[in-house]
């Protein structure tokens, strides 16, 4: 019986051994795929406006007023602090939010930290940039925001 033993154990040594190198590796393996896991674009980092385009009714506004528009969207800008949250700086303000990227649309959604579960469209990622377009009563507003080196 105690040769039994001997046979098993020699056996089974070896098996727990490559039983363990075998899942250590498979564990390696899984964590870096999920850490590396990112399908879609690294969006980490400050994202400026660099292009703002206003279509007004020209009846209901100036030339000042489109001016004074198309400077105040510059001075806003997106931070995106990691994959779910972004601040949003506007002159001396700023606003958190949280924020997710449908993968195969492009199309960004946030809502603001304390504002509920509602998610308002931020604009879409397209060819490294994300493009935003909002209607207001006098017209309509795209900017162009692109990432900062």
């Amino acid at each position: 019986m105690s040769s039994f033993f001997l046979l098993l154990q020699h056996i089974i040594y070896p098996m727990k051994k490559y039983i363990y190198r075998f899942s250590l590796i498979f564990i390696v393996l899984s964590l870096t795929l999920a850490c590396g896991k990112g399908s879609g674009p690294k969006m980490t980092g400050t994202w400026k406006a660099v292009d703002v385009k206003i279509d007004f009714d020209e009846q209901m506004s100036t030339p000042e007023m489109l001016k004074q528009v198309a400077e105040r969207e510059k001075q806003t800008y997106l931070k995106f602090l990691n994959d779910s949250t972004m601040n949003i700086i506007a002159g001396e303000s700023t606003f958190t939010a949280y924020w997710i990227m449908d993968k195969e649309s492009g199309v960004i959604n946030y809502r603001f930290a304390d504002m509920g579960i509602k998610m308002t469209e931020l604009g879409k990622y397209q060819d490294g940039s994300i493009i935003a377009e909002s209607s207001t009563p006098l017209g309509k507003i795209t900017i162009t925001y692109q990432k900062e080196d």
